[in-house]
């Protein structure tokens, strides 16, 4: 595990951050009928080739990690889609888990390398969004806890947000949008660019 900044852990954050930019795009687009006008949702059995690529053998496995005996699995229920009436729910459904997924990625690689000790204020929203998705989706923020500024495009992170959404459940609104996510996400690679060159700069002195 890294321990410290340093142009190559800004670098690889820079191809990690646009890798997750692009997969979000992608999937929005192959969602974005659905999602806009309630057409036909994805084949979920067109998934199955690629789910049958796998090197372990669960059906082996007769053995729990403490070593008991355990029932023979049984066989997977096949992927379901559910139906919703309105794009704000599908918009929901679809859009909440592959973003916050990566706002928990980006910020994991942050933390490893030490980089989400920046008072940048981008970079403390990040890790703010970050504690709201491993809350279930909710701000958790105490009236007397301490917060560096968390900023990002006229956003602020703070204590009248304890108890609203990160992302809208479709009923009610979210703090942020997917749009907000990609804008932020990129952002950040332009401030690791930054720091790249900071860093390499002092390197030099």
């Amino acid at each position: 595990m890294s321990d410290s900044k340093t142009p190559d852990a800004c670098r690889i954050g820079v191809a990690f951050i646009e890798a997750q930019v692009t997969m979000l795009a992608a999937y929005a687009s192959l969602l974005s009928d659905w999602i806009e006008r309630g057409a036909a949702p994805p084949d979920l059995t067109k998934a199955q080739s690629l789910l049958a690529r796998k090197r372990a053998h669960p059906e082996a496995h007769a053995h729990s990690e403490d070593g008991t005996p355990t029932k023979p699995q049984t066989p997977d229920a096949a992927f379901s889609w559910p139906s919703f009436d309105t794009p704000e729910k599908r918009i929901a459904f679809a859009m909440i888990v592959p973003c916050t997924n990566a706002l928990l990625a980006v910020a994991e690689y942050f933390d490893i390398h030490r980089l989400s000790a920046s008072r940048a204020p981008e970079v403390q929203f990040l890790m703010r969004l970050r504690d709201a998705a491993v809350n279930g989706n909710v701000f958790r923020i105490a009236a007397d806890e301490y917060m560096p500024h968390a900023a990002y495009g006229g956003l602020i992170v703070d204590q009248t947000l304890d108890g609203t959404l990160l992302f809208s459940d479709g009923v009610r609104p979210g703090f942020i949008e997917f749009g907000d996510t990609v804008g932020l996400l990129r952002y950040l690679t332009k401030l690791l660019k930054s720091m790249q060159s900071a860093i390499s700069a002092g390197d030099a002195g």
